[in-house]
């Protein structure tokens, strides 16, 4: 909309969401040279854009520019890097958080680094309380809001204002436990606990989209004694509804953006002040500028930080940055509050602080001392099998003659996936580890 606002209609937009007919009319009239101009999702940097010079890609640190699955895997920065050194044009990188990779690759002279240091219209940045939930939990607060956060969100409603709230899980539960004997249900042909959505009363899974009715006992033991444990953007505007009856909420998740208009919709609603609270995932996170908020509320800043992955603490100093800059963009001042149980952790000290370079120096550092990239490459090789019988030995082979033709490389595993099986598929992996690309891709 901005875009059309200034440069017409000389604007394709490309996304998933349109027809086969529409993608190829958009398609035929840039690749005629009608349209000059591409907006769009990863996909987009596919476009036949006639002689194209520049390339920009916003968010650049966003995971979901790399396509690992279905084929053709890429990473939308690569694939835009080459074609502008095939066009002589320009790459332009935007983001509040770069990515590792990006800042360092400029740090290092591989690319230009121009910096803005405040806001473009100069509002002051939102100022960020840290709240550690285990010392609220030890004070008596069971609730899912700390007492600053209730206050401060209490505060903004009473004004006229708005309030974003961030929980990076759908649902209304994360898993479904018998209290009798411990049993989870998950998911029939996924390794996965089924998460609970009370709206339609199933219990989904939200790697293969399996769904059952919920269970009102115990499959395994027929115990009436169900318990609904974790916490999902359901749960928290039922709780919401709880403190505050009158409010209007809206939720920005999967669930609620499946139809087509459904995201534009919920935001349009937002934008007119017909909702006061937002609550929603990542969706939540990126780019949304609306005057009259001036509280953003993270309810769980760890979810990402205990994954067993090494960009964890990457990925939730960009989480937690990028939606506390949701906040005071009009001409109030805004207020976050972030809910965590690791106070003292560098990522998160650094988005209270609003200090990119504090937390790209801790970071780096960590990298260089594990070895890890930038530092080093990393290859997965994912192995998946209806039957699991000889895929640890296929992979342990792999792995042997790795090592046998590759000295120099690292190999961590064989082992399980973090998630074993996907839609009945046992799943094996194998990560190649080495200072030079080429031979890692070789081996690999």
């Amino acid at each position: 909309g901005r875009f059309r606002a200034v440069l017409g209609e000389q604007i394709e937009v490309l996304h998933s969401n349109l027809s086969d007919g529409e993608r190829f009319d958009a398609w035929q009239r840039l690749r005629s040279g009608q349209t000059r101009v591409a907006v769009g999702v990863r996909s987009a940097v596919f476009a036949p854009v006639q002689n194209l010079q520049l390339i920009i890609m916003d968010e650049e640190h966003e995971t979901t520019y790399k396509q690992s699955e279905p084929e053709p895997r890429y990473h939308t920065r690569e694939v835009a890097r080459r074609r502008m050194e095939l066009n002589h044009g320009l790459l332009l990188l935007g983001s509040a958080t770069p990515s590792v990779q990006s800042y360092y690759e400029a740090e290092e002279g591989q690319s230009t680094l121009l910096t803005m240091e405040q806001r473009a219209m100069q509002q002051a940045l939102p100022a960020v309380q840290v709240v550690n939930m285990a010392k609220e939990f030890q004070q008596g607060n069971k609730s899912m809001f700390s007492q600053s956060l209730r206050q401060t969100m209490e505060e903004s409603l009473q004004n006229g204002e708005q309030v974003i709230l961030f929980l990076n899980r759908r649902g209304f539960s994360s898993s479904i436990v018998c209290r009798e004997c411990g049993y989870t249900l998950t998911c029939e042909k996924c390794s996965i606990a089924l998460t609970y959505h009370k709206e339609q009363q199933l219990a989904k899974c939200h790697y293969c989209d399996y769904m059952t009715p919920t269970p009102t006992s115990c499959p395994h033991c027929g115990s009436r004694f169900i318990r609904y444990m974790g916490s999902g953007t359901e749960l928290v505007e039922e709780e919401l509804k709880k403190l505050w009856p009158w409010l209007v909420t809206d939720r920005m998740d999967l669930d609620t953006t499946q139809n087509k208009g459904a995201h534009q919709q919920i935001l349009e609603r937002f934008a007119r002040g017909e909702t006061q609270v937002l609550i929603g995932t990542q969706m939540v996170t990126k780019g949304l500028d609306f005057p009259n908020v001036t509280t953003v509320g993270v309810l769980a800043a760890d979810m990402i930080l205990n994954l067993p992955d090494y960009t964890a603490a990457e990925r939730t100093f960009q989480l937690l940055t990028q939606v506390a800059g949701r906040a005071g963009r009009g001409q109030k001042q805004g207020r976050v509050g972030i809910q965590t149980y690791n106070p003292e952790q560098y990522s998160i000290l650094a988005a209270q602080q609003h200090d990119y370079r504090s937390f790209i120096q801790k970071e780096i550092a960590m990298r260089k001392l594990m070895a890890y990239p930038p530092f080093t490459y990393l290859v997965r090789v994912l192995v998946s099998d209806f039957r699991p019988d000889g895929l640890p030995e296929l992979m342990q082979q792999m792995a042997d003659a790795i090592c046998e033709q590759y000295p120099t490389i690292e190999l961590l595993g064989p082992s399980e996936a973090p998630v074993s099986v996907i839609r009945r598929r046992h799943r094996f992996h194998l990560i190649l580890k080495g200072t030079y690309l080429d031979l890692v891709r070789d081996a690999a």
